[in-house]
């Protein structure tokens, strides 16, 4: 890891130097907050990538969307992008929803010189043979040598890049994998919220008391200038509050984004599309696996442990995905007041055992189950486990949490 930041930060200074802008960035950053920091990176940009982790959250989709409405508010040019990405059905309502794009094109050229002070080009021709891309280039007199030739890689298409809600830049997948010179040469802005955040940005927004990605978005346009909200930008922001804080019934709820939540509705944010379009309009297939999920729930405690089991055939014979079963808990938050621990699991195709957990107020979940290497914050964490069976996880579960809660 040290090795990895090291190499980071001597790409990080060479991208500066390249770019020309060393000693006026580096000055500004000793002065400024770093909201005022990245509001004056995106002024100096001309064009901004976006970059949301694979399998974005409903938080980091809203996020990402808001960021790009923003941006090109500010006159800039921006592109969303997550690998593979494919739009929810239930998230297009979002404003600008059609535009996040599954990869990068186009993102550098190769530029090919020719020293043309000796002759000057009669005619220029190309074709592709196989896997060979031939140029022919006939001079007007004389001729042209390997000496005349130069080759290079041009520019990046994009100056400025920021991710959103993603922990590192290997949770972007692909988009990071194919091209991570364009990541180790570009300045890198990092917005999260989960304390497992790598700080692997140049700048590093990363407020783990925030409820969500959109909230910290929020709280950077404040210092910017309320003229920049808009009903757009409200309802995306809105969206990932609400998502992210199950409909505000979520431990990780504060007075500040209850705050928050009732200024983006002042400003137009669509609050009753958002709650219609994540938690009333689901298909029947959904619907099936949550009839099998409640039909097998346990609870322990007085209720104060809630929790269901399923198998690979579940998903096959409903033709859903697990994607569905964090509605599953959201469902059991709202309607279920007692129920301050929840928690699923299910088999893959593999024989894996993988299981999603929301906790009480008073349990970290991340701490309390650290050694399956959780993704997620403090209240809500997904994880996998190998060589194990249901009963088994299940049960450590159940003896984990009864632990903290019976103190």
């Amino acid at each position: 890891m040290i090795i990895r930041r090291m190499t980071f930060l001597c790409s990080f200074l060479t991208s500066y130097s390249y770019f020309g802008m060393v000693n006026s960035r580096f000055s500004t950053y000793m002065k400024e907050t770093k909201e005022e920091q990245i509001l004056e990176l995106i002024k100096q940009s001309s064009s901004v990538l976006i970059c949301l982790p694979e399998h974005p959250s409903t938080d980091a989709i809203a996020s990402g969307l808001a960021l790009l409405s923003l941006i090109e508010k500010l006159e800039k040019r921006a592109k969303v992008v997550a690998t593979g990405f494919q739009l929810p059905a239930n998230h297009s309502f979002l404003p600008k929803s059609n535009e996040i794009f599954d990869d990068i094109t186009a993102i550098q050229k190769f530029v090919i010189s020719l020293d043309v002070s000796k002759t000057s080009v009669e005619e220029l021709q190309y074709n592709i043979e196989g896997e060979k891309l031939n140029i022919y280039i006939s001079p007007k007199a004389g001729f042209f040598t390997e000496k005349d030739v130069v080759a290079q890689g041009g520019e990046f298409a994009y100056d400025l890049i920021l991710t959103v809600d993603a922990p590192d830049l290997e949770s972007l997948g692909r988009i990071y994998e194919q091209n991570p010179d364009f990541f180790y040469h570009t300045p890198l802005i990092n917005i999260d919220h989960n304390p497992a955040n790598d700080h692997f940005g140049q700048i590093d927004l990363v407020h783990v008391t925030a409820t969500s990605s959109s909230e910290i978005i929020f709280e950077m346009m404040k210092d910017w200038g309320d003229h920049l909200l808009d009903e757009f930008i409200a309802t995306n922001l809105l969206t990932g509050m609400i998502s992210k804080t199950r409909s505000f019934k979520s431990g990780s709820i504060t007075p500040r984004s209850l705050a928050i939540a009732s200024h983006l509705i002042s400003q137009g944010a669509r609050r009753e599309d958002i709650v219609m379009h994540l938690y009333q309009s689901k298909k029947i297939s959904t619907l099936k696996l949550w009839g099998r999920a409640l039909s097998k729930l346990q609870a322990d405690l007085d209720n104060k442990i809630v929790w269901s089991t399923l198998k690979y055939s579940d998903f096959t014979e409903t033709k859903t995905t697990p994607d569905a079963l964090t509605d599953v808990i959201d469902e059991l938050i709202i309607n279920t007041p007692e129920a301050k621990n929840v928690f699923l699991l299910y088999t893959t195709q593999q024989n894996e055992v993988c299981g999603l957990i929301s906790t009480a107020p008073y349990i970290n979940a991340m701490e309390t189950f650290a050694d399956v290497a959780p993704t997620g914050d403090e209240h809500f964490v997904t994880f996998q486990v190998k060589n194990s069976s249901v009963d088994t996880v299940r049960d450590d579960i159940l003896r984990r949490l009864r632990a903290v809660i019976q103190k």
